[in-house]
């Protein structure tokens, strides 16, 4: 049994199917020539807006190469390039980068995200890997950023309020976990 195969089943908790090692090769040579075919068409045809789509791409490849290769830990990258790239491809729309609200390009940069840190929870189990809830957190830190800069204004006043009890909730978070070892190292 080869290290990937031996770490999914480790990870799921189930023995993984034995995979072709060469799969994995094909896939990634696959997306290179993908990538470097689209980058070439953007350059000759000299289509800037058409490089944009390099990193959702990337993601959506990371996404096809996890499930097509049974690869858990690809789906880490596929997810955060795909949210990144989405979020990169909505906010260089007019209707974004014109609006009224300086800020609503980047709430739709990391409410995509946060989306794309979802996506590796929702699709994780497809590539043979267990359900994590882990990526939930960066991704719930994101949609709350995002879902501030949104509101504009107000949402900076709160991030403002936020940054200066940072370093308060810091310290009782640290002393919290001080006085449970204390505790428990006292019986």
């Amino acid at each position: 049994m080869n290290a990937s195969n031996e770490m999914s089943r480790m990870t799921s908790g189930r023995p993984a199917a034995p995979a072709d090692p060469r799969q994995g090769g094909v896939i990634a040579a696959v997306m290179l020539i993908a990538i470097g075919v689209l980058l070439l068409i953007a350059q000759v045809f000299q289509l800037g807006w058409l490089s944009l789509l390099v990193t959702p791409l990337l993601g959506v490849a990371f996404i096809v190469w996890s499930i097509a290769a049974r690869t858990p830990g690809l789906m880490i990258p596929g997810g955060i390039l795909a949210g990144l790239g989405a979020g990169i491809l909505l906010m260089t729309q007019p209707f974004i980068s014109e609006a009224q609200n300086d800020l609503l390009p980047a709430a739709v940069l990391m409410l995509s995200f946060a989306v794309g840190w979802l996506l590796i929870v929702v699709l994780t189990p497809l590539a043979g890997g267990r359900l994590e809830l882990w990526p939930l957190i960066p991704g719930a830190v994101f949609a709350v950023l995002g879902a501030l800069f949104w509101m504009g204004e107000p949402g900076m006043r709160i991030l403002q309020v936020v940054g200066t009890a940072w370093p308060l909730i810091l310290i009782i978070v640290g002393a919290g976990i001080l006085i449970s070892i204390l505790r428990r190292n006292h019986r």
